[in-house]
């Protein structure tokens, strides 16, 4: 189980080893070897002393830890085996081996601060599985402490050749006890918190995009059943809702998902031998129903989540596609203030235009389809014309176009919609109705443009020179 290369000594048989020295283990060595997993293992790393940007030069400036890397990691490998095997150390009392993990586990953690959490990083893949439970106390320990370590190291976070995120060992070390179906909900809740807590970054490792793999439909990265996956789901939205909600719409059926999969056990069987990834087909549409459901039903009283579900109206299952357009087609939201109407009905006219203009797609809608969400956007249609106008001067000329072919067509045709708005808003509303509208719209130079189409010398003189000086760019 050992080889001699180079003058160094290395285990090529770590469990084949572990098995043959178990047995001439005994308690006063555990209780050795927990003092030197706890002396070591707490020392604070001084790279930490140095400014984010100067510790990649941390051995230059003599800011080393005491102990190599080869020892710290060999030290939280052996409490990782120590946890997933303790029945080969016959010989020790009952219980001990579990006693050895859990207390030095715990006193690891007891009083970690920021710094201690950053210096044992790397390592907290091997002292998770070492310990699992003791492992999720320390962390939801520490979300609750105020100030809390984990703010800190998001703010250490930096960025370039050099740049370090300091977090990656602690989401690694939580998805790979996500994949045991006994701790599922509560590394979706420690994950769903540390998402409150993420300031955002450039590494793609953060907690929101470790929920969204592991609970990935099409690839979940769990042993745990569908039922303990929707528990977890249902856990995480009273708890954390903001975070469920972004994560229930990343788990919707769309064009571009992909995935690398998570971080996994390296020390216990928790990963069955004939496990295999990807699902039925009647389990996907299975999580994904229950995705869109509960989304469907996180939305419905708030308007702004719900316009967020308009805009993925066309990747949802038919049941909730279905009670989507029933609940914008209800009184509820029919007989709501016209602007706060006016995101639904421009998400949904939107979704109308995209689908007719490349209507011969694979992935385009039915016009049976296309008629229904036109009926509903019709119920929502705003009667103010600054309103029901300004979709056609958002300065995104392509997505107005009704077809996709004859481009210098359809862009004649859009123009004069333009100016049959500005007529329609000037016969209705007035000269200074058009400059309100002016202001309001993304792109007042088609307002302009239009206006000088259909104008006349007595609005000329009312724009010239009152407004040639103005102020106000639009």
């Amino acid at each position: 189980p050992v080889a001699l290369k180079d003058g160094k000594w290395h285990v090529t048989e770590r469990k084949s080893l572990w098995q043959a020295l178990g047995s001439r283990l005994f308690d006063d060595i555990l209780d050795k070897f927990k003092l030197c997993v706890v002396t070591v293992l707490s020392e604070q790393d001084p790279q930490f002393e140095l400014p984010p940007e100067e510790r990649y030069a941390a051995s230059i400036h003599g800011k080393a830890l005491k102990h190599s890397p080869e020892l710290r990691k060999g030290l939280a490998e052996s409490l990782a085996l120590l946890g997933s095997q303790p029945d080969e150390l016959n010989h020790c009392s009952q219980n001990k081996p579990d006693t050895i993990i859990f207390l030095a586990v715990r006193e690891l953690f007891e009083n970690a601060d920021w710094i201690l959490w950053g210096s044992l990083n790397s390592l907290l893949p091997d002292l998770a599985e070492a310990a699992p439970d003791e492992f999720l106390n320390a962390v939801e320990n520490a979300l609750q402490q105020t100030p809390c370590s984990f703010d800190e190291l998001f703010s250490q976070e930096s960025v370039g050749i050099t740049g370090r995120n300091y977090l990656t060992g602690l989401f690694w070390a939580l998805e790979t006890l996500a994949w045991d179906e006994n701790f599922i909900v509560r590394v979706c809740v420690i994950l769903g918190d540390l998402a409150t807590h993420d300031s955002g970054g450039s590494s793609v490792n953060r907690p929101a995009n470790s929920l969204t793999t592991i609970l990935l439909p099409w690839l979940p990265q769990t042993t745990a059943s569908i039922d303990k996956r929707k528990v977890a789901l249902h856990t995480l939205q009273k708890e954390v809702p903001a975070v469920a909600w972004k994560l229930l719409l990343s788990l919707l059926p769309n064009q571009q998902q992909a995935s690398s999969g998570t971080h996994k056990p390296s020390w216990r069987n928790t990963i069955p031998d004939d496990w295999e990834d990807g699902v039925t087909k009647q389990e996907y549409w299975n999580q994904v129903s229950f995705y869109a459901e509960l989304a469907v039903s996180m939305a419905s009283n708030d308007i702004a989540k719900l316009n967020k579900l308009v805009g993925q109206l066309h990747n949802l299952p038919q049941p909730s596609f279905d009670k989507v357009l029933e609940h914008l087609s209800s009184e509820a939201i029919c007989n709501k203030p016209e602007d706060e109407r006016l995101k639904l009905w421009n998400s949904l006219m939107k979704i109308t235009s995209r689908h007719r203009r490349f209507s011969d797609a694979k992935w385009a809608l039915s016009s049976d389809i296309i008629l229904k969400i036109e009926a509903v956007a019709a119920k929502l249609a705003p009667k103010n014309p600054l309103n029901l106008h300004r979709r056609l001067f958002s300065g995104h000329d392509f997505d107005l176009y009704e077809e996709k072919d004859n481009l210098k067509e359809q862009q004649q045709k859009l123009e004069e919609r333009r100016r049959e708005a500005i007529k329609d808003i000037l016969v209705n509303a007035g000269m200074d109705k058009v400059i309100q509208f002016a202001k309001s719209v993304e792109s007042p130079s088609h307002v302009g443009h239009s206006l000088g189409v259909i104008a006349d010398t007595k609005i000329d003189e009312g724009i010239l020179p009152a407004l040639l000086e103005t102020d106000n760019k639009k």
